[in-house]
């Protein structure tokens, strides 16, 4: 099975139909059906619209729905060095060596392919990473995981798999392969680290919502358009993300290492 899905995954005409699947969700909806679609959407997907800082009638499209706000306290930040930068199940986390990390056990590929830059690559060599998927119902935002400064924000072409497990575990350096974002940022303590936003199939668009500019935990960086893929690395000498194991849920903002800021 897995062979037949790598072959379909592959000649799939995906950006394409990515970038039409990402403009019909941009088209405005009628307010009088919004509730009802939003309420369907949440339940399918098991969405929470009690933290969204509107109601869903206020929500324009779906793209707008899938970029919903939280509520202003909705999330509070913890007072960790590390704080996870997203909601999702995480893929892999762990540490950086040989200039690699997982995609999934037994599986892994080249930090500096996912980066597109061999020497951040080999300044991170030795520190931590934590790869965390965002399914549909996620909320789609993509927040700072530290204090530090976003020194660069550098776009890669690439393709657009899926980046749901069953595709995870069958399509080979998928992450590295995708389009993204690179965010490369320096630590308020020194260390170099990064933050990839990894588009995906049927994600309507990666926005960038901080270009440059120190950050704060928890300090939003980019949207999705419909769920993806953050990977996020810190360098060595700086706390390290939390082990957990695959699959399990993290919420944005808790506490992704057990050291204090």
């Amino acid at each position: 099975m897995s062979a037949v899905r790598r072959l379909l995954l592959t000649a799939l005409p995906k950006v394409l139909l990515s970038r039409l699947t990402g403009f019909m969700c941009s088209l405005p909806l009628p307010e009088r059906l919004r509730p009802r679609l939003f309420g369907w959407f949440a339940r399918r997907y098991g969405a929470t619209l009690e933290e969204a800082a509107a109601p869903p009638s206020e929500f324009r499209s779906l793209q707008a729905f899938f970029r919903r706000a939280l509520r202003p306290g909705a999330r509070p930040i913890a007072s960790t060095a590390l704080v996870w930068p997203c909601d999702g199940r995480i893929v892999t986390t762990g540490p950086v060596r040989g200039g690699r990390i997982s995609q999934i056990k037994g599986n892994d590929y080249e930090l500096a392919d996912l980066l597109g830059d061999r020497a951040l690559a080999a300044a991170l060599e030795g520190g931590s990473q934590a790869t965390i998927y965002l399914a549909p119902g996620d909320y789609h935002r993509v927040h700072s995981a530290f204090a530090g400064q976003v020194e660069a924000v550098v776009p890669l072409p690439g393709t657009l798999f899926p980046v749901n497990p069953p595709a995870v575990r069958c399509i080979d350096r998928l992450f590295a392969r995708n389009s993204r974002h690179v965010f490369h940022c320096r630590l308020r303590t020194g260390q170099p680290a990064a933050l990839v936003m990894v588009g995906a199939y049927n994600v309507g668009g990666t926005l960038v919502t901080k270009p440059g500019g120190p950050v704060s935990p928890g300090e939003e960086l980019g949207q999705f358009g419909f769920g993806s893929t953050v990977v996020a690395i810190v360098g060595p000498g700086a706390a390290t993300f939390l082990d957990l194991p695959p699959g399990q849920r993290v919420r944005m903002g808790q506490a992704a290492s057990g050291v204090m800021a």
